[in-house]
């Protein structure tokens, strides 16, 4: 399952999570408001495929200290210092809605140092079509784009809803997700899971998760056809935090990209898949 990589002078602590002695070993981007600790919902399936999945908080979110990114682009220095210390060869790239951006951008600049990426649910760049998503996730967004420190506070404030009142947490999270999706959320394991990567997201404060923001709803920096690596991507048909045709996006764009759709599934219940899904990493 995940774990975290060795000392580095950015970062005080990198991840956490239960060791996994696979021959193959995976970096693990989170998404937005999340944490290492969702790394969690593959575990199973990480240990199944034999496969070691390191899984670093971004600067200022979780136990990592905060670090200015310029652009998006910035975060391969962090991964490369991470998977330096924590992975011997080249590692296999996961990254999960708002982790998919940064888990990219470590296949366009990491060379080497990756062998292919897998992304799952990815928000696309900003400008990509948003008609699809739920009302209150495409209004979220446009205010990040003016306001990414409010939107971070913003997000901050139900966090503490989430560790005060976790129902009504939940009850507000889930509010304009399909049936598939809430479904999903209230499995046991599946929910704490959820809880504990939103409420660590702002273990310090707000500013990691704003500046995540900053970075997805700007310019990210680099290309995504300079990806040379083999590229799955991975999306619900029935996914109403990210629409389906950011997937589509990311195909076109991405030289050789799979794209594979799951239908009924959403952002939330395509973790099902998590076997199937993982399963070229350990390859």
């Amino acid at each position: 399952m995940g774990d975290g990589g060795g000392p580095g002078r950015r970062q005080r602590d990198r991840g956490g999570g239960c060791r996994c002695a696979g021959r193959q070993a995976g970096s693990f981007c989170h998404g937005l408001a999340d944490t290492r600790l969702s790394a969690q919902l593959f575990g199973q399936a990480a240990r199944e495929l034999g496969l070691r999945l390191v899984a670093p908080d971004r600067p200022g979110i979780g136990r990592t200290d905060p670090r200015g990114l310029r652009r998006l682009a910035d975060w391969a220095d962090d991964a490369a210092l991470v998977l330096d210390a924590a992975v011997a060869g080249p590692a296999a790239l996961l990254g999960i809605s708002a982790g998919g951006p940064f888990a990219a951008a470590c296949a366009a600049r990491l060379g080497g140092r990756a062998r292919s990426l897998t992304l799952i649910a990815p928000l696309g760049a900003p400008g990509w079509p948003a008609r699809a998503m739920a009302p209150g996730q495409r209004l979220a967004l446009q205010a990040a784009r003016r306001a990414p420190a409010f939107g971070g506070w913003f997000l901050g404030r139900l966090a503490v809803i989430a560790r005060r009142s976790p129902r009504l947490f939940l009850r507000l999270a889930t509010s304009e997700l399909p049936g598939t999706d809430r479904r999903a959320l209230a499995q046991p394991g599946v929910r704490e899971a959820f809880l504990a990567a939103y409420g660590e997201a702002f273990r310090q404060d707000s500013r990691g998760v704003a500046q995540d923001l900053r970075v997805l709803m700007r310019p990210w920096g680099f290309e995504l056809g300079s990806i040379a690596v083999p590229a799955s991507i991975h999306h619900g048909e029935a996914d109403a935090t990210v629409p389906p045709q950011h997937a589509r996006l990311f195909a076109a764009a991405i030289p050789g990209a799979q794209l594979q759709l799951h239908p009924g599934h959403g952002h939330f219940s395509i973790l099902a898949a998590a076997r199937q899904m993982l399963a070229p990493l350990a390859a």
